[in-house]
């Protein structure tokens, strides 16, 4: 029993200090953001606290021109790329579990091998792709090269072999047709491994930066997010534009967040699929 105590007590203090280092630099960036335009900190002095705190900065990061622009791209760019991406990773996957196939096994291997490549090495054909089909001036392009998550098929696929067949064996004599079985059935019993994905794409898409770049070094006006950032320095002076760029950055992650917590009771939540009759 007492080492137990000790045992849980040594935990709470690593995770602890842990969870310390991961957010307190953010708290830094949030006392950033709620500084005063005319404070001008002290070089050897470390803000915990804003000092005369105040939004203004939040406003000002708001009137960057193009920034509703952007988010509406962003969103749109996000929310559809998971969605899309979703719907082929479910499909692949419940075929790789849960069908058979002749070839199913070099089916499956060959879509290993492509998690070998890098993205950087598909960027260039993707690129050239986008541009043959014309979608390099659409926010299409930003979305439809990548939507085959391969890592999204394998983490749905390894889930699906948990469920058990006799209860799709049910639903086929019940009348069920694949799809019938995939959106009535497996889908509402795999809602942890389909969350985690969502959150897991979301995140990334979201935060990506270096393929809207390529995207935009093409001639396409569709911003997002993370490439206005640099209009976060308004030219109001150097401390003045860090706090403002500080803003920035809290908008930006805001959605991040809240969609976190939302859908946080999920997140790698164990489905118990070994009592269904």
């Amino acid at each position: 029993k007492r080492k137990e105590i000790i045992f849980q007590v040594i935990c709470v203090l690593i995770l602890s200090v842990i969870a310390f280092c991961q957010l307190f630099p953010f708290w830094l960036k949030l006392v950033d953001s709620l500084q005063s335009p005319d404070l001008i900190p002290d070089s050897d002095k470390l803000y915990v606290w804003p000092v005369n705190g105040t939004f203004q900065n939040y406003l000002t990061a708001l009137r960057v021109s193009g920034f509703w622009r952007a988010l509406g791209n962003t969103l749109f760019h996000s929310v559809m790329f998971t969605a899309i991406s979703l719907f082929l990773a479910i499909i692949v996957g419940y075929t790789l579990a849960k069908m058979r196939f002749k070839g199913k096994k070099l089916v499956s291997n060959l879509l290993l091998c492509t998690m070998m490549v890098p993205g950087e090495v598909l960027m260039i054909p993707n690129y050239i792709l986008v541009m043959n089909m014309g979608l390099n001036y659409s926010i299409w392009g930003l979305i439809l090269p990548g939507i085959v998550n391969v890592f999204g098929i394998f983490l749905i696929r390894q889930y699906l072999m948990s469920i058990p067949q006799s209860v799709l064996e049910s639903a086929e004599m019940d009348g069920c047709g694949e799809f019938r079985k995939i959106f009535q059935i497996v889908v509402p019993m795999s809602k942890p491994v389909l969350i985690t994905y969502v959150i897991l794409t979301f995140v990334s898409t979201w935060n990506e930066y270096l393929w809207p770049m390529v995207m935009q070094s093409s001639g396409s006006t569709v911003e997002t997010l993370q490439l206005i950032m640099y209009k976060f320095y308004p030219a109001l002076g150097n401390y003045a534009d860090g706090y403002v760029r500080s803003a920035g950055m809290i908008l930006i992650t805001l959605p991040i967040i809240v969609m976190y917590l939302i859908f946080q009771r999920y997140f790698l939540e164990q489905n118990n699929v070994g009592g269904l009759k």
